[in-house]
């Protein structure tokens, strides 16, 4: 490959519905299109009389078009000037990036399809996803506080994943699935001169692998989620002696992960 492109096209509808006479009830409804159109070009001298036709699969220009329609519902309730509650739920479709097309132009291609005649790029990740919240703000400890508390959970197929296919490159695969959940806490407090910043998060993942050993055809085969640790948490104070000066420190932490 020596030229990739990529088309997109995202259109989204949505609408804010005041479901009640004071205002504190609010639903929103939305429903989006998402399309990707990915063509990858091969330099014309590999097509010549007497070039290599190791792979066969790939020709001078190979394209493919990918596009779904996914829908969500958010529903808000604001119980007083501090309070707040929201939660959304739908269908997600998230197109690819560039370098999962194209890799790093060198040593990653599309697999061949299954004929092994034609290119056969990944495609999109899509699946089901869930979040409620709740949200306060005001007064805390002579600070002005936000605080937020989020539960979510995602539902995803056809995760990316990337393989040796053959001798001489990689190629992204469509083969994996999988569950995350988990709880995220957000405080912050702001005094005349000093700021508290807090964040914490839990996240339980489960993933699977497709298995073309199983038998009777393909089959998905408990694997461990990669790069994702278990707690995750940050924080960070800082100091204003002057409004144009911020003196701060900050400490990470982070949970073993595969």
């Amino acid at each position: 490959r020596n030229r990739y492109e990529q088309e997109m096209l995202n259109v989204q509808i949505q609408d804010t519905i005041t479901l009640d006479d004071k205002s504190s009830w609010y639903l929103t409804p939305a429903v989006k299109y998402n399309r990707s159109t990915i063509t990858g070009y091969s330099n014309g001298e590999r097509f010549a009389e007497g070039a290599d036709k190791a792979f066969s699969w790939i020709h001078p220009k190979d394209e493919q078009t990918d596009d779904k329609v996914t829908w969500q519902l958010a529903l808000k309730k604001q119980f007083d000037d501090n309070f707040t509650m929201r939660m959304t739920g739908g269908t997600y479709y998230r197109l690819l990036n560039m370098y999962e097309i194209a890799g790093d132009g060198a040593g990653i291609l599309p697999a061949p399809n299954k004929g092994g005649r034609e290119s056969s790029f990944p495609v999109p990740e899509e699946g089901k996803q869930f979040d409620i919240s709740a949200l306060w703000h005001g007064s805390t400890l002579g600070a002005y506080n936000k605080t937020s508390l989020t539960y979510f959970w995602r539902d995803s197929e056809n995760m990316l994943q990337l393989q040796r296919y053959g001798k001489d490159y990689w190629s992204y695969m469509n083969d994996n699935k999988g569950t995350a959940r988990g709880i995220e806490l957000q405080s912050n407090f702001n005094w005349n001169k000093f700021d508290l910043d807090l964040q914490a998060t839990y996240t339980k993942t489960k993933s699977k692998s497709r298995n073309s050993t199983s038998a009777g055809g393909f089959d998905y085969t408990d694997v461990w989620a990669t790069f994702q640790p278990e707690w995750e948490g940050n924080v960070r104070f800082t100091y204003r002696p002057v409004d144009t000066l911020d003196i701060f420190a900050e400490a990470h932490y982070t949970h073993m992960y595969y």
